[in-house]
């Protein structure tokens, strides 16, 4: 690992970083940072208010570090897994603080990206509609008059994030342990977590795949509308999509002012979000009430493809299984289905999982359905996971994520909404279409094919098996993990064994050699027999130093 003040002692960043640091009273950091590194820490003036609690200190740092780090604490918001409850409470108060950049630093991007002033892709000038920390969102419209939405990276955006996030991994690997006194479990965990979510946010590419992929889970569905992609104005900076004419879900009283009924946009919502995660395994990840539309022929619209959850075939049916055990009240194996939704180590005490986590859920399997909120639910499952230092693998905190932001849009559209009353006939559906007459046949229609390539296959894979093992090339590794401190006692204790008999064997032939007095003679006492002795007795003292200072003696 680069020591930290190779990396990055020498940049303007990293001094200011300890100023705001010093300046919010975070000295313990500083000076441990100092023994780590070969470098003097600048001496700040600290302007610190004590009477500010821990959260609100990290905070207030964090707002003025800037956007990569007001959008790491954005997503720890919503993780109690990794981060304490309380902190990710005080992060969730945390708002983009960002100016706009003006469009005069805006237009050459279009250039550098399509070769194409402004003037010849769109007929009138940008509306900026909104401003974050790494894009902007532009309205306009086409010169062939189609009137888009545009997303555009901010100018040096890439390099000012890769900067930051050298600095968060060399300051996370330094202090991965000792953030844990600040609620915080792995800092170096959640960093690297977070390099791979700001990393796919920074390819607009990405986005225009997400969107095509999901239009095309949905592209008969007369219940939801899916943006179009202009894939001539669209690149890894720059991504054209079509304007979305609509309300958005937060706007109730526009939506009753247009006869839109908010129970059914409700059902219907939560009713898609389902059907992306059981059936296409694919679902839009951040279905906040500024990212869900009703157009105005009663359709739902989900804008901001940006982050999106996928889950696998096994992953599912961990899913179902959790909600089938739910159904049964079956609250062990809830627990163990939670369980193995983490990245839990080996070695974790089960039993003791399984009883601390067991206390929640019973208590939420025996309300009554209408008072179960899954956010609740997902927060106080969290705390007993971030109890055990484990933390819900990354697609499913997505499915969880996404189901009790989904939920509370249902609840602000219909207040008596009960997102899990309305899952369970949905996973139902699901169940039942797995084992219908339709599904068994498409799979059997695979069994040939599969089939097929098993007897392809098979015979080269054991030919060449057979050949390692003619050949004497064949060899079969056992790993023993967690042994090794075992075979390394063992193997002391053999070599001690070792030289206790051949101290006990020199001592022998010495006492032979002085009895029979065997030539060369020194005063009439044989020189061998004393070298012997000698050499016994120096191996014993030896030995015998080793084992009392390994504590053994």
């Amino acid at each position: 690992m680069i020591k930290i003040s190779q990396a990055i002692n020498n940049t303007k960043r990293f001094t200011q970083i300890l100023s705001i640091l010093s300046k919010n009273g975070f000295d313990d950091i500083l000076r441990k940072l100092e023994k780590q590194g070969d470098f003097q820490i600048p001496v700040f003036h600290s302007k610190n208010n004590y009477s500010l609690s821990k959260n609100q200190r990290i905070r207030y740092t964090i707002e003025e570090l800037g956007s990569t780090y007001i959008k790491l604490a954005q997503m720890l918001s919503t993780r109690p897994d990794l981060i304490s409850l309380e902190l990710a409470q005080e992060f969730e108060k945390l708002q983009d603080k960002v100016t706009p950049v003006d469009i005069k630093f805006i237009t050459p991007i279009f250039k550098e990206e399509f070769g194409k002033e402004l003037n010849e892709i769109f007929a009138q000038p940008l509306k900026l509609l909104a401003t974050a920390s790494i894009g902007q969102v532009y309205k306009g419209k086409l010169l062939s008059g189609e009137e888009v939405v545009v997303k555009v990276l901010k100018p040096n955006i890439k390099e000012i994030i890769k900067d930051d996030l050298e600095i968060l991994k060399q300051l996370a690997f330094l202090f991965d342990d000792y953030f844990k006194n600040y609620g915080i479990h792995s800092i170096y965990t959640i960093v690297k977590e977070f390099e791979n979510s700001i990393k796919n946010e920074l390819n607009f590419k990405l986005e225009a795949m997400n969107i095509n992929r999901f239009n095309s889970f949905f592209q008969n569905d007369k219940r939801i509308k899916v943006p179009k992609v202009y894939k001539e104005y669209s690149s890894s900076r720059i991504i054209t999509m079509e304007f979305i004419k609509g309300i958005k879900v937060s706007n109730i009283q526009r939506l009753k002012q247009q006869n839109i009924n908010t129970k059914d946009v409700a059902k219907n919502g939560f009713a898609l979000l389902c059907e992306q995660i059981f059936e296409n395994r694919f679902f839009h990840a951040d279905p906040h009430p500024g990212n869900i539309l009703v157009t105005y022929d009663n359709k739902i619209s989900f804008i901001d493809f940006g982050i999106m959850g996928t889950i696998t075939k096994e992953e599912q049916k961990v899913l179902i299984e959790l909600i089938s055990n739910i159904s049964s009240k079956d609250s062990e194996k809830v627990c163990l289905s939670i369980l193995n939704m983490t990245n839990h180590p080996f070695e974790l005490e089960i039993n003791e999982f399984v009883k601390d986590m067991s206390v929640i859920i019973n208590g939420y399997m025996y309300s009554d359905l209408k008072d179960i909120n899954i956010k609740d639910l997902f927060n106080d499952v969290t705390i007993v996971i971030a109890k055990y230092n484990i933390s819900f693998k990354n697609s499913y905190y997505l499915f969880f994520k996404s189901l009790s932001t989904i939920e509370g849009v249902g609840r602000m559209l219909d207040p008596d909404f009960n997102a899990v009353k309305n899952i369970k006939p949905i996973v139902i559906k699901f169940y039942k279409n797995q084992f219908s007459t339709k599904n068994l046949f498409e799979k059997i229609k695979k069994l040939p094919k599969e089939m097929i390539e098993f007897l392809d296959y098979t015979p080269k894979d054991l030919k060449e098996i057979f050949k390692l093992m003619k050949n004497g090339k064949f060899k079969v590794e056992l790993e023993h993990a967690g042994l090794q401190k075992m075979e390394e006692s063992i193997e002391k204790s053999f070599n001690r064994l070792t030289v206790s008999i051949i101290i006990a064997s020199i001592l022998i032939g010495s006492s032979l050699l002085l009895l029979a007095k065997t030539p060369p003679l020194v005063y009439d006492i044989p020189l061998f027999g004393i070298a012997g002795f000698s050499t016994a007795v120096i191996m014993g003292l030896v030995l015998a130093y080793s084992i009392y200072k390994g504590g053994k003696l």
